[in-house]
C-alpha cells in the first residue's frame, strides 16, 4: 500500500487563509480574506499573517503601568480611562489602533499600510484618543497620540506625545529615542533581552529615521549610554519583522521534516493502524487540518482521510495517533 496525497504546504495554505478569516471576527469591517484568497504563495502568505497578528492586539487581561512624566491632557482624560479599562479586563481596542491594520497587503509600495516600522523597530504601539467611532470602524483619528508597549500580562503606557502636521510644525515621533529612554529608566527588564553589551556610536533620530528606509537596524541608546538593539525584533531586508520571518522558516523546516517522516513510515503507520481495528486498501491521503504553537514548539495535527486517523505531531515528542476511542 502507498501513499497517494501529501502536501503539506498546500494544506498550510488553506489553513493561514481561514485564519485570515477568523481574524475578521475583530470588527464588522476588516476584510481580510479577500485581499489574500487568490495568494499561492504560502511563505508570503505566512509572513503576512504574522505581520498582521503582531499589527493586532490579542485582547487579554493586562494590568496598566504608566512612566513616571506620563501625563494626560484633561480632554482626553475620559478616553483613556476607557482606554485602560478596556485593556484592564482583555477588551478588543482594534478601533483605537492605526487604521493600517485594516490592510493585509497594500500594493502601494510608497504606502506600506500593512507596515508599522515604529512597532516592527521598539515593539511600540500607537494608540489614537478619538471619543467617536467613524464609520469606517476606527475612532476618529486624534493629533496626540498614547504610546504603549505589552506584554501578555502586562501594558506600559509610556507618554501621550502629538504627530503629523499642526500649523507650520511637523511632529515627528516614530524614530524619537524618548520612546527607548522612557522603557529603559521605568522598565528596563521589558527590553533587557535587548541590550547590547558593546560600545555603540549614538545615532541621531533623525539618522535611525534614514536608515529605517532602507530596511536597516539601528540600535537606539538612552541618555546614559545604554544601547539597545531593536526590542521590536527589528526587519528583514524584505521590510518583514524579523521574528516573523523566522516563524514562518520555522514552520516550514518543521512541515518538510513531518513529511518525511510520514513518507519514510508509510508501512509501520499502517501496521499500527491495522492494530487499532483499521482496515483498508486504499492509499493513504494525509491533510494537515491544524497547527499552532505552544510555547515555542510547533504542534500539528495532521489527518488520514481513509483510515480516519488523526496524527499529532508536536516538537520534541513523538508522533501520536488519535483514534475514536481517545
Amino acid at each position: 500500500m502507498s501513499m497517494s496525497k501529501i502536501n503539506l504546504k498546500n494544506d498550510f495554505t488553506s489553513i493561514i487563509k481561514q485564519y485570515f478569516k477568523v481574524l475578521e471576527r475583530l470588527s464588522p469591517n476588516l476584510h481580510y480574506y479577500s485581499q489574500v484568497k487568490d495568494e499561492k504563495d504560502s511563505n508570503k502568505l505566512c509572513l503576512l499573517y504574522y505581520n498582521l497578528t503582531n499589527r493586532l492586539v490579542e485582547p487579554r487581561p493586562r494590568e496598566v503601568h504608566k512612566s513616571s512624566i506620563f501625563y494626560c491632557p484633561s480632554r482626553f482624560r475620559s478616553v483613556l480611562e476607557n482606554i485602560e479599562v478596556k485593556i484592564e479586563i482583555g477588551e478588543e481596542i482594534t478601533q483605537y489602533l492605526s487604521r493600517g491594520v485594516q490592510w493585509v497587503d497594500d500594493k502601494n509600495i510608497k504606502r506600506n499600510r500593512h507596515r508599522d516600522a515604529l512597532l516592527d523597530a521598539w515593539g511600540i504601539y500607537h494608540i489614537h484618543l478619538g471619543a467617536y467611532i467613524e464609520s469606517n470602524g476606527f475612532v476618529k483619528r486624534s493629533g496626540p497620540i498614547l504610546f504603549v508597549k505589552l506584554d501578555n500580562d502586562n501594558a506600559y503606557f509610556l507618554l501621550i506625545m502629538s504627530h503629523g502636521r499642526k500649523g507650520k510644525r511637523m511632529h515627528d515621533p516614530w524614530n524619537s529615542q524618548i520612546l527607548i529612554e522612557i522603557l529603559h529608566k521605568n522598565w528596563s527588564k521589558s527590553i533587557g533581552d535587548y541590550e547590547a553589551k558593546v560600545e555603540l556610536v549614538k545615532a541621531t533620530d533623525d539618522e535611525i529615521k534614514q536608515w529605517k528606509k532602507g530596511n536597516i537596524n539601528v540600535p537606539a541608546t538612552s541618555k546614559d549610554g545604554t544601547t539597545y538593539f531593536p526590542p521590536g525584533g527589528g526587519v528583514a531586508s524584505s521590510g518583514d519583522n524579523i521574528q516573523n520571518v523566522r516563524i514562518c522558516h520555522h514552520i516550514f523546516i518543521y512541515l518538510d521534516r513531518v513529511e518525511k517522516f510520514l513518507r519514510e513510515n508509510v508501512k509501520e503507520l499502517i501496521l499500527l493502524m491495522k492494530q487499532h481495528g483499521k482496515e483498508l486498501e486504499a492509499s493513504l491521503e494525509f491533510e494537515l487540518v491544524f497547527f499552532e504553537f505552544i510555547g515555542p514548539r510547533l504542534n500539528l495535527e495532521i489527518f488520514e482521510r481513509n483510515f480516519q486517523v488523526l496524527i499529532n505531531f508536536e516538537e520534541g515528542r513523538r508522533p501520536r495517533l488519535l483514534f475514536e476511542k481517545e
